[in-house]
């Protein structure tokens, strides 16, 4: 997906230099237990599902919107999951913009019966996995946060603070 008409303008002013940007992605389990991945387009690698928010959207809108741009389904968010953020979470694209993002982590469920696909041009396969069969090439910190999203856990997980 392209950028947002709304970075587009930020990155018009800054260029390369580092943007923070608030993000959230989907732990989408179905009912057999199974978690929803994405094998990106870009990198090769299996991921869950999410992007960044638009300007004045509600976080749980901002991930159902990107479960459909990505998937082609409908999700209803459950669960906060995990709000992450630091130097692990610096990234600088291709084209050399920086970014830190700030990741709010859904533990979502499908709310239809449609099966998930590639919807949009990030993705080359989407499909549901067994949480103890991910493929190999699992971005590791979503290896992390689908095994948090199976641990029910009334807190959501975030790095403890270096005091």
């Amino acid at each position: 997906m392209p950028i947002s008409e709304y970075i587009h303008d930020i990155r018009a002013k800054i260029g390369n230099d580092l943007l923070i940007l608030t993000g959230t992605s989907a732990i989408v389990i179905n009912e057999r237990e199974e978690v929803l991945l994405q094998l990106r387009s870009d990198v090769d690698v299996w991921t869950i599902l999410g992007g960044y928010l638009d300007p004045g959207e509600d976080v749980a809108d901002g991930i159902i919107r990107e479960v459909r741009e990505e998937a082609g389904i409908s999700v209803l968010p459950e669960h906060i999951i995990a709000v992450l953020s630091g130097r692990d979470h610096f990234h600088t694209y291709d084209n050399g913009h920086q970014v830190a993002i700030v990741n709010i982590c859904f533990r979502c469920r499908p709310a239809d019966d449609r099966s998930p696909r590639p919807n949009d041009d990030e993705s080359v396969e989407v499909r549901y996995f067994r949480p103890d069969e991910l493929p190999e090439n699992t971005y590791p910190i979503h290896k992390t946060l689908i095994a948090k999203a199976f641990e029910h856990k009334d807190s959501a997980y975030f790095r403890p603070p270096s005091v």
